[in-house]
């Protein structure tokens, strides 16, 4: 029988760490908001936010 320890795999390098889905900061696991734009953990993406404001745009005036 050996003596030597099993080895742990080794943590992935993105453990531990979320990205927003607004800046693209990459913040602690721990962090409920981005730590730059301060944007929830989860929300959706940029595309969504940015259609919706291009549909207010395009209604005609008067």
């Amino acid at each position: 029988m050996s003596c030597r320890p099993k080895r742990q795999p080794k943590p992935s390098s993105d453990e531990g760490y979320w990205d927003c889905s607004v800046c693209t900061f990459r913040n602690s696991a721990e962090a409920f908001k981005c730590m730059m734009c301060d944007v929830r953990k989860g929300t959706s993406t940029r595309e969504e936010k940015a259609g919706s404001l291009t549909s207010n745009w395009s209604s005609p005036i008067g």
